[in-house]
């Protein structure tokens, strides 16, 4: 059985999935980092070997009913989401990666061939039963994908995909009864063909190379090589395990990281979240108590929160030398305006977005016991204290890696993400043209997320804004500095912008967390390059003159120790209220900050501040 097939005409095939694979990773996917291409060019290498391998161990002919159904399974996930995308966000995004879909497939591939082979070793119509129904659920998804497309001219997208999840049965049964007999026979065809097709090929009589006097099928074990076919089906069954573990494994195989299958996870997961989260607020929010004595700002102004990403300061011209001056409006700001308060000693709590911002815009910090769903967020602070409340975002929205940020997010008044925003290119100057929608006659508190200095650097600014500004593209850390400019120059505008339409009281700017350009990036420690961040304020003379308490805290403690998951208070502080939630010695805008560098942590907790000259002389 095992050893009939011809190497060559396996060898061929695994050459064109593996060309095929590089071209649709290649052409269909933007922004590639040189270290992407390798990684994935390997990645598909070994991929088609091992699929190789267990298709030259089946006996089937290439050219098999079988091995064709399997391979149409697999290009069908290999092309549908890369060109699906593609054709969606080409005009509008930047960089977007969608490699898994592609490993997927070629795995996938090895699997069906293997576990038909092994399958009908004990019954044909067990294998064609089994892989009929596999094969057929697979390639609904893709088929579905593809008419979505149709349909909508764009690819599925949380959007899609909520409606999906929240319909029960009599919202289907409308669904259905809202389309006339035509279009529902020209939807139904596309899918019963699909089943029709996995099913007839699996049912067909199998190819089987034939190996001279060995016989014509695969039952037959001449005894001369009944060993080696007995280990060969050995070493087949045992890659077909592996294929099935690394494939559908729950949390970490390629199956849940496909494109569609995560889009639905992580709705269904934001989906449960929202709703735990919403209550939560609801509940905190009737008993929340925020005052504000004393003097108070004006109405109307506006508050300005701009968070960037992976922005470190060892690499600005406004905090250190640089070969080139990278950010010429902060450094012009820091010299020469007193109205900016430039934090020297600023720090992130964690190297990750996720975990940094779930505390930053909460009262969550590393010093205390609160945990996210009990923690008050700023919005819920702001809007006691009078604010309306505006998010824009430049980063994703519903997904496993920022659902807590989307969570807090949507509880302010007005939520809104690029990538959810028809014609609005993913560079971060695209969330300037919704500051058109802020209303500036009320108290305003204005929340930007970036997506900054976020690895792929050379697409984080506009090839025209580098030729512009003499930007040369180079290595990762000539492109890191340019993309630094790029954020200087984004702040530069929504600094004019607020304060000559918005009343500007109050603008921050700080990052999420740094990197270290120089270095691949690891879910570790490297380094505190990975945490030292930028950190200002802005603040107008009306608010100098208004909240002077603050303002001078502020100034007293711009030289001490802080890390950024005491953003919240900070922020409490510059609103200047009183509240059970705000702890003003926490605060950097309060005369009682208490912090020092001994106290205080980074890495979630697991590195100390005081050891940052440790790190220093072992050259980290």
């Amino acid at each position: 059985m095992f050893l009939a097939n011809s190497i060559s005409s396996v060898f061929i095939l695994m050459l064109l999935l593996y060309a095929v694979s590089m071209f649709v990773f290649l052409r269909f996917n933007r922004g590639l980092a040189p270290t992407s291409r390798r990684q994935q060019a390997r990645r598909y290498l070994i991929g088609s070997l091992l699929s190789g391998m267990a298709l030259s161990l089946t006996g089937l002919s290439v050219w098999s009913p079988q091995v064709v159904a399997a391979l149409v399974v697999c290009l069908a996930w290999m092309l549908t989401w890369n060109i699906t995308t593609d054709l969606s966000f080409r005009r509008s995004s930047p960089d977007y990666d969608n490699h898994i879909d592609i490993a997927f497939a070629l795995y996938l591939f090895g699997f069906l061939v293997g576990l038909y082979a092994t399958l009908a070793q004990l019954s044909a119509v067990a294998a064609a039963v089994v892989c009929g129904i596999i094969e057929s659920v697979l390639l609904l998804v893709p088929v579905a994908e593809v008419g979505y497309y149709l349909i909508y001219k764009t690819r599925i997208d949380t959007t899609g995909v909520q409606p999906i999840l929240e319909t029960d049965s009599n919202e289907i049964i409308e669904f259905i009864h809202s389309f006339s007999p035509l279009k529902l026979v020209s939807m139904a065809v596309p899918l019963l063909a699909a089943v029709a097709f996995c099913f007839v090929l699996n049912f067909a009589a199998p190819e089987v190379r034939e190996m001279g006097d060995s016989g014509p099928g695969p039952h037959c074990l001449p005894a001369l090589v009944g060993i080696v076919y007995l280990a060969s089906g050995f070493i087949l069954l045992g890659l077909t395990v592996f294929f099935a573990i690394y494939l559908f494994k729950p949390h970490h195989g390629l199956f849940v990281r496909t494109g569609i299958v995560e889009l639905f996870l992580d709705v269904r997961a934001y989906q449960k979240g929202n709703a735990g989260y919403r209550q939560a607020v609801a509940e905190r929010l009737k008993t929340l108590q925020v005052e504000t004595p004393g003097t108070r700002l004006a109405t109307p102004h506006t508050i300005v929160l701009v968070i960037g990403e992976s922005a470190c300061r060892d690499y600005m011209s406004c905090y250190a030398p640089q070969p080139f001056e990278n950010t010429p409006w902060e450094s012009d700001m820091a010299r020469h305006d007193s109205r900016f308060v430039f934090l020297s000693n600023a720090y992130s709590c964690a190297m990750q977005t996720v975990p940094s911002l779930s505390r930053v815009l909460t009262e969550m910090n590393l010093y205390n016991d609160l945990t996210f769903d009990k923690a008050c967020s700023i919005v819920d602070i702001a809007h006691k204290a009078g604010y309306r409340v505006s998010w824009y975002s430049n980063q994703g929205h519903i997904g496993s890696n920022d659902t807590p940020v989307s969570l807090i997010a949507e509880t302010a008044d007005v939520a809104k993400w690029t990538k959810q925003e028809v014609g609005k290119v993913d560079y971060d100057e695209s969330l300037i043209d919704f500051l058109d929608e802020v209303n500036p006659e009320v108290n305003n508190l204005v929340i930007l997320h970036l997506m900054g200095s976020h690895f792929n650097y050379q697409n984080r600014y506009t090839p025209e804004y580098a030729a512009a500004n003499g930007l040369k593209d180079g290595d990762n850390v000539r492109n890191y500095r340019n993309s630094l400019h790029y954020t200087d120059h984004f702040l530069h505008r929504v600094y004019d912008y607020a304060r000559e339409k918005l009343h500007l009281a109050v603008m921050v700017y700080f990052s999420d967390h740094g990197a270290i350009p120089e270095k691949r990036r690891l879910p570790w420690f490297l380094g505190f390059g990975m945490v030292r961040i930028p950190m200002w304020i802005y603040l107008s003379d009306e608010y100098r003159k208004t909240c002077p308490a603050a303002s001078k805290a502020l100034e007293e403690n711009k030289e001490k120790d802080f890390t950024n998951d005491l953003t919240y208070d900070l922020l409490c502080g510059l609103l200047n209220i009183k509240s059970g939630h705000y702890d003003p010695s926490q605060s950097l805008a309060s005369p009682t900050y208490r912090f020092t560098r001994d106290m205080l942590l980074t890495d979630e907790g697991r590195v100390r501040l005081a050891d940052e000259e440790k790190w220093k002389a072992e050259g980290r």
